[in-house]
């Protein structure tokens, strides 16, 4: 297993769904939590993640998402992820990645999200020489249709360094049909999209699935949960599948989604990236040390899951 893994580690590989603030160090993000309260809410979080199903263990994943937004003040902390994220990156071997973040502002709008978007193209071009990496900008579910379109034009104005636009955030809010003007303009810009898509097992979930679909995005992330109509318009019109395992495992409790058919472009990435950590809920990337033994768990990367 470590020869295997040495080998992995070694191989050069791109990077194609990476959330920047998923991939903050454990260190960094506990150095970055203000009050002592919000280190004890962390390692609460990271209990309460072990016994949740998964509408649970995703309400979870969230939460720790906006403990991080709210102890990241600054564009000096923004440059420090991305600075050590891009060295994390370079020290696995990546030749090219994709970051992705919603951008934002600070200081209430006296910092504006124009200026957090150039602090991490600013900071991947210091590594230019080692890495290279581009940016895709996120749109969060829960925003409004303005605030989308705010992002699509910061987008626009940032190409060629910007090179998509996102949608993900919390998948109980079901919300593509509403950011969907937002979407075809940027279609009609030429501007790639990607979105995550069947992150959870419902009926509502799977009604959004066919939305998506019609839309045909450039790419699709996670697609964990969906019909078997749904996997065959994917395979016959060959949008490509962004698959990450291990987060996946870590939030669904289910066989994972891997698409084994010849003709289906499957991208295996990491969602959120944490590296040389223990096993551990906190890190989104790794697998969770639980019950179940990699043997088991690798054997069902084989799998896929199908909604009848």
């Amino acid at each position: 297993m470590d020869d295997l893994r040495r080998f992995c580690q070694l191989l050069p590989k791109i990077e194609l769904h990476a959330h920047l603030n998923g991939c903050i160090r454990t260190s960094t993000f506990r150095q970055l939590l203000s009050s002592t309260a919000d280190q004890l809410r962390l390692d609460a979080l990271d209990k309460e993640f072990q016994s949740g199903d998964t509408h649970a263990r995703m309400a979870n994943v969230f939460e720790k998402f906006a403990l991080l937004r709210s102890c990241v003040t600054n564009l000096d902390e923004i440059r420090r992820i991305t600075r050590e994220t891009l060295e994390d990156f370079i020290a696995d071997h990546i030749m090219y990645v994709e970051l992705r973040t919603r951008p934002r502002s600070f200081d209430n709008g006296a910092i504006p999200m124009s200026s957090y978007v150039e602090a991490i193209l600013e900071t991947m071009k210091q590594y230019k020489n080692q890495i290279c990496s581009r940016l895709i900008l996120s749109i969060d579910r829960t925003q409004t249709v303005d605030q989308a379109m705010e992002t699509l034009k910061l987008a626009e104005r940032y190409r060629p360094d910007v090179v998509g636009l996102d949608l993900s955030g919390d998948p109980n809010v079901k919300s593509f049909e509403r950011f969907l003007p937002v979407f075809n303009l940027a279609k009609q810009m030429n501007l790639p999209t990607t979105i995550h898509i069947g992150e959870l097992p419902d009926a509502e979930c799977l009604r959004e699935n066919d939305l998506i679909l019609d839309f045909k995005p450039s790419r699709l992330g996670h697609f964990n949960f969906r019909t078997k109509e749904q996997e065959q318009r994917v395979i016959k019109e060959q949008i490509p599948l962004e698959i990450c395992p291990t987060s996946n495992l870590l939030t669904m409790k289910h066989p994972l989604a891997i698409c084994t058919d010849d003709n289906c472009y499957v991208l295996i990435k990491l969602d959120e990236y944490i590296p040389n950590q223990p096993p551990n809920p906190a890190n989104f990337g790794y697998w969770q040390n639980n019950s179940r033994d990699r043997t088991e768990i690798s054997s069902s990367i084989c799998e896929t899951y199908y909604t009848d």
